[in-house]
């Protein structure tokens, strides 16, 4: 019946990121004011990425060697967009999910092939 779980499920390879993968993937993120809950931009990662691109490189490595993503870059914060008509008619409105800019970076880093 659960024939699927007696399937080994495969495992996932990451490898290590150096900063050159990092600050290049820092750099093609769209450059934007909106932020998370941590107040901290896209614009203003850019900006102190010469002063932050040694430690956020080793951050991600040591994800990927333990395999835990903290706890604190898994929220997100939602807010409500209004588009057009009637602005008390919730219909008018969609929810938008807002990362943080590290979140982002790393989730991206992740991806690389």
């Amino acid at each position: 019946m659960y024939d699927v779980f007696k399937q080994p499920i495969p495992s996932i390879k990451l490898k290590f990121v150096s900063p050159k993968e990092t600050e290049d993937v820092v750099s093609s993120l769209k450059t934007k004011d909106s932020h998370g809950y941590d107040r901290i931009s896209i614009k203003i990662l850019k900006q102190s990425i010469p002063y932050i691109l040694s430690p956020l490189t080793y951050i991600c490595n040591l994800m990927i060697s333990t395999g835990i993503f903290p706890t604190g870059l898994k929220s997100v914060e939602i807010k409500l967009l209004y588009q057009k008509g009637e602005m008390a008619n919730i219909s008018n409105c969609r929810l938008i999910s807002l990362l943080t800019s590290f979140s982002e970076t790393f989730e991206r880093l992740f991806s690389l092939d």
